[in-house]
């Protein structure tokens, strides 16, 4: 597990397989939301803390990986495992090749080159939505054949019987229901570098003007990264009705009492859409196919510049009845995808 989602994610495979009496182990890298979700969603586990991010440098990145994938190595050997699981972890497919151990990946981020070359051709099967075309993920050397789909959005997997928090908007001091979230770019993803080297984002200059137009409303900010965070307090923290939490959040929960989310990733976007509330996305570059189904599907406005934020925001709140309308309906139709994975490697594997 790699990332938050991919705790929430993978999470949720293991609590079945270790419902029907699998053993599984559990690694995890050590990354602040990373380490903060696993102490709330694996409470009952103990994962394996092994190697750290490497931030956004390339070098980095390579060097931390580098040296993950020699610390799993003897956990991986005494373990002994039938199947390997990630979400295309790198680390993991290339430790598991090596010890000639199956590996499975799911992932629903084909956009993401580096991490697809790295880890799709070492996979057995891979795991992914079923809205994604099959082309996609042959051209980086997986068989058609291997590629199991299944119908629904990740966030499926955990939102199904996800136990959300009430105390957590009332932790942050903010008014119930009366509150946006508005989630930061995600800077350090090497998918995204390139991306975000032509682009300039500019989130703290819009931020304290909804502040001001919305005052009856608190304005919560979900940071990414420490020095993200910093930034954003020294820039916009002077604004009493703008929250900058400093601790994990715990997303879901904060998203189920919210008026309105804005973000600039995909995570929180579709949980957002998926739990009914009004939901603008401003992800730079080309928006993932998960993303584009939602927009079809008229349960995010996606914007291209930050300069329709503000005159968008009425208009896209105003239509909240059709939206929990719209989203009852798409989870008529969404199957669970830790149902789908955990289905498969009970049946198939030995």
């Amino acid at each position: 597990m790699l990332t938050p989602k991919q705790v929430l994610f993978l999470g949720e495979v293991a609590e079945k397989l270790r419902g029907k009496g699998v053993d599984t182990l559990i690694t995890i890298r050590r990354f602040r939301e990373t380490l903060g979700v696993s102490k709330t969603r694996l409470e009952r586990y103990i994962p394996l803390v092994i190697g750290q991010y490497g931030g956004a440098l390339l070098v980095e990145k390579l060097r931390r990986s580098l040296e993950r994938a020699q610390e799993m190595i003897p956990y991986i050997e005494r373990f002994t495992p039938n199947l390997a699981l990630s979400f295309s972890s790198p680390e993991a497919a290339r430790v598991s090749y090596g010890l000639g151990i199956p590996h499975y990946s799911a992932n629903d981020i084909p956009e993401a080159e580096a991490v697809a070359r790295l880890t799709i051709p070492l996979s057995r099967k891979l795991f992914t939505p079923w809205i994604i075309p099959k082309k996609t993920w042959t051209k980086y050397g997986i068989r058609s054949s291997d590629i199991i789909y299944y119908r629904g959005l990740d966030p499926v997997a955990w939102l199904t019987n996800y136990q959300f928090n009430p105390n957590v908007p009332i932790k942050l001091g903010v008014k119930k229901r009366r509150y946006i979230v508005i989630r930061t770019v995600e800077a350090k993803v090497s998918y995204q570098l390139p991306i975000l080297r032509r682009k300039r984002l500019f989130e703290r200059g819009w931020i304290p003007q909804l502040a001001e137009q919305y005052k009856d409303y608190d304005i919560v900010v979900v940071g990414r990264y420490i020095d993200q965070i910093m930034n954003l307090i020294k820039v916009i923290g002077n604004y009493d009705n703008i929250i900058i939490p400093n601790d994990v959040v715990d997303g879901p929960s904060l998203l189920k009492y919210c008026n309105l989310f804005i973000g600039y990733g995909g995570t929180m976007t579709v949980e957002s859409a998926l739990l009914g509330k009004p939901t603008l996305s401003l992800r730079p570059g080309k928006l993932p196919y998960y993303l584009k189904y939602l927009l079809k599907f008229g349960l995010i406005t996606h914007l291209y510049s930050e300069a329709d934020i503000l005159e968008k925001i009425d208009r896209v709140m105003s239509k909240k009845r059709d939206i929990r309308r719209l989203a009852g309906k798409l989870w008529r139709e969404m199957e669970n995808p830790a149902d789908v994975i955990s289905n498969y490697i009970l049946s198939n594997v030995e």
